[in-house]
């Protein structure tokens, strides 16, 4: 008796050592498949899924997040080369136009007058080239997961003031109306959020920027305020306000709505100040009003 389960142990043993023998022979194939599928995967290729019919092995949890993850690296590159040629369109059309002017300017001989003419013109075009390489360094620099916040304190009302002082500036027609909601008189000192004023500013920027280039009035509404853990910014403009269709895309880079064909810009602007909110942790909505106008609604945590 004892020699008959002992035999049947043996017989068990080797029956089990045979079948993980089997069973690792089997993992190692299929992950040799599944490795020899990843290396022929290319840049022109992304779109290419590993195929291994795992549904029921052990290596479906792998194959599902490799599939995953060719699927973010997909996503990406596609955004960074979207983003490299719109980027490259937006920079060729002031280079062009500068040479435009030099070389007509250059065909016959000018007087002093039509030469101080074409330099403004030239320097215009500058101005906004730089501005533009700015914009898409900054909106860059917010894409990188490097980028790293330092909050310090910031007193959203200096930063405002600032941020109009400079497109004051370079637009001496556009008006800012600043206004502050009852609550504000509560506070012993400014309101003040923890963030990055450089950056605030420069999202207040575009805000203001575009509401007043897109009032008839070239005037912005702006009113500061806060609820119970926000501080809440609202710019409003008189605009004909955004066609419901385009909402959803209003914050993508180089979009520009119907509304905009006509006005100058480059579609970064809200793009890049979606991007300062969520560095802040904060947000940003918009609050169409077709006819009338449109509001950027901003919040920021205290």
């Amino acid at each position: 008796m004892i020699l008959f389960l002992f035999l049947g142990f043996l017989a068990g043993a080797a029956l089990v050592g045979g079948v993980m023998g089997w069973q690792r022979q089997r993992t190692r194939r299929r992950l040799q498949e599944m490795a020899a599928q990843v290396e022929a995967i290319r840049v022109s290729s992304l779109n290419q899924r590993l195929s291994l019919d795992a549904k029921s092995g052990a290596e479906a949890p792998l194959l599902h997040s490799l599939n995953n993850l060719l699927a973010r690296l997909q996503n990406v590159f596609e955004s960074q080369r979207s983003f490299v040629i719109n980027a490259s369109h937006k920079l060729r059309t002031p280079l062009t136009m500068i040479t435009g002017q030099i070389e007509v300017t250059l065909i016959k001989a000018r007087t002093a007058e039509e030469h101080e003419q074409t330099w403004r013109s030239v320097l215009q075009d500058i101005s906004r080239l730089n501005q533009l390489s700015n914009d898409l360094l900054e909106l860059a620099q917010l894409s990188a997961d490097r980028f790293r916040l330092v909050p310090q304190p910031v007193a959203l009302d200096e930063v405002i003031y600032q941020a109009g002082a400079k497109l004051k500036a370079r637009r001496p027609s556009y008006q800012i109306k600043l206004e502050f909601a009852p609550q504000l008189d509560e506070l012993d000192g400014p309101l003040t959020v923890p963030g990055d004023a450089h950056l605030l500013e420069q999202a207040f920027l575009h805000l203001l920027e575009n509401g007043c280039k897109f009032s008839p009035d070239r005037q912005v509404r702006v009113e500061l305020g806060l609820d119970a853990e926000h501080a809440v910014l609202q710019f409003q403009d008189h605009g004909s306000g955004i066609a419901a269709p385009e909402l959803p895309r209003i914050f993508e880079p180089f979009f520009r709505g119907a509304n905009a064909r006509q006005v100058p810009g480059h579609g970064i602007g809200l793009a890049l100040v979606q991007g300062v909110m969520q560095l802040h942790q904060g947000s940003i909505e918009v609050a169409p009003a077709p006819e009338v106008g449109t509001t950027f609604i901003v919040r920021l945590p205290l």
